[in-house]
């Protein structure tokens, strides 16, 4: 049965964190006011889910069901961070995690 993006993300930290990393859920979702849903203009849009630091290094990481698509904003932010010489993931699954960090 697939798996919706915030299970993969609970089992990614809980992966990591039983590991001894550290690890933190990013907030990039809007708000909702009333009827409209409003994006913090000071949010950086295309934010990582997840932002892991392991072994001296910062991981940015994507999570995304088994389906689910990068978006605009998620594609220019991935370009910033490989740009900068930083590891980003694209996980579907903690596979995907274990094996940027381990390869």
């Amino acid at each position: 049965m697939p798996q919706n993006e915030g299970a993969i993300q609970l089992q990614i930290i809980h992966y990591l964190k039983a590991r001894g990393h550290v690890v933190g859920k990013t907030k990039t979702m809007g708000v909702r006011r009333g009827r409209i849903f409003c994006f913090d203009p000071y949010t950086f849009r295309g934010f990582s889910d997840l932002v892991a630091f392991i072994n001296h290094k910062i991981y940015f990481i994507e999570v995304k069901s088994e389906k689910g698509t990068q978006s605009e904003d998620q594609k220019i932010f991935q370009k910033l961070v490989e740009g900068a010489g930083l590891t980003y993931i694209l996980a579907r699954s903690i596979e995907d995690v274990e094996g940027q960090i381990n390869g």
